[in-house]
């Protein structure tokens, strides 16, 4: 009888478990089709002025988004928590502050490889690094 109990209590304890890993996984935005507002690049705080520094990655391998001032686009591929990004241009608007773009443009083009989500939050990794951070705003239809 109490090798019944114990077997019960453990299965019920491994789906327990499951279950809540589960649940941590569905709470994750989905890299595809969300709006990603930059936050922090090169572990410095972005501060949002008139644009916001955003990425969008669609269903169809293309990126686009804002450098902070610019809009830039490009392809994609990804798979098992390795990205690739071929940044193909942006507009050439002249702005004031020029930095965050310049920041943006090097990451996009260098030091990302990798990605990891945590709920609403997009890291762009190179070596496990965070290159950048972002936090998703909504899932876009």
């Amino acid at each position: 009888m109490k090798k019944l109990i114990l077997l019960n209590i453990f299965i019920s304890t491994v789906l327990i478990l499951y279950a809540g890993k589960g649940k941590k996984n569905a709470e994750n935005l989905p890299l595809l089709n969300t709006k990603w507002i930059l936050t922090v690049i090169y572990n410095d705080v972005i501060l949002q002025d008139t644009d916001t520094a955003y990425i969008i990655f669609n269903d169809n391998y293309k990126f686009s988004g804002n450098l902070g001032c610019n809009l830039f686009f490009g392809e994609f591929n990804y798979r098992k928590k390795k990205i690739k990004l071929d940044y193909f241009g942006a507009t050439k608007k002249l702005c004031a502050n020029m930095e965050v773009e310049e920041q943006f443009v090097k990451a996009i083009r260098n030091d990302v490889f990798q990605y990891n989500i945590e709920k609403n939050k997009l890291y762009l990794l190179y070596k496990n690094k965070t290159i950048c951070k972002f936090e998703g705003i909504s899932a876009l239809p």
